[in-house]
């Protein structure tokens, strides 16, 4: 009876840290195997942390509404990320390496600086949801992103008459 009691808490105990999100990075960093969800909004960042490392365990980060211009240049260490919350940034580039990030289900990148977004994003087999609204995209673009994310529920802003 006690080993099924133990089991039965261990269980709930290891469900409650997973629905649980850290708000804060010194937080977080006391216990980093147990964060899975890591909420760093407004916090004036203008890259991504280097203490995100820490965190192996990490399934959903919301870096929105911070000053960041680019994503780190090896994705890698996010190979379980789901979901990225990059938001309100002053992102221009997204680099190729994103297809680092397999297990990623959505990709939030609204009202950002982004010019283009690279073929790689195609590669990311688990992409369910692709926000990129508010980012200018004439014609050729809109369809041709429309056409490369087949599948993905895909958020973009209507075309424009710009240039490219």
């Amino acid at each position: 009876m006690r080993l099924l009691f133990f089991f039965i808490f261990s269980s709930f105990t290891l469900l409650a840290q997973e629905d649980f999100i850290y708000k804060s990075l010194d937080a977080a960093l006391a216990n980093p195997s147990q964060v899975y969800q890591l909420q760093l909004r407004r916090e004036g960042f203008t890259e991504f942390p280097k203490e995100l490392i820490e965190f192996p365990n990490l399934r959903a980060l919301d870096l929105s509404k911070n000053k960041i211009k680019s994503f780190p240049d090896s994705l890698a260490f996010l190979s379980s990320l789901l979901s990225l919350n990059l938001s309100r940034n002053n992102i221009v580039l997204i680099p190729t390496n994103i297809c680092l990030l397999v297990s990623l289900e959505q990709l939030d990148l609204w009202d950002n600086y982004i010019t283009e977004l690279p073929e790689q994003l195609a590669d990311l087999k688990n992409l369910t949801l692709l926000d990129v609204r508010g980012v200018a995209l004439n014609f050729n673009k809109y369809n041709t992103y429309l056409e490369m994310m087949k599948g993905v529920d895909l958020h973009m802003s209507e075309p424009c008459d710009c240039m490219e």
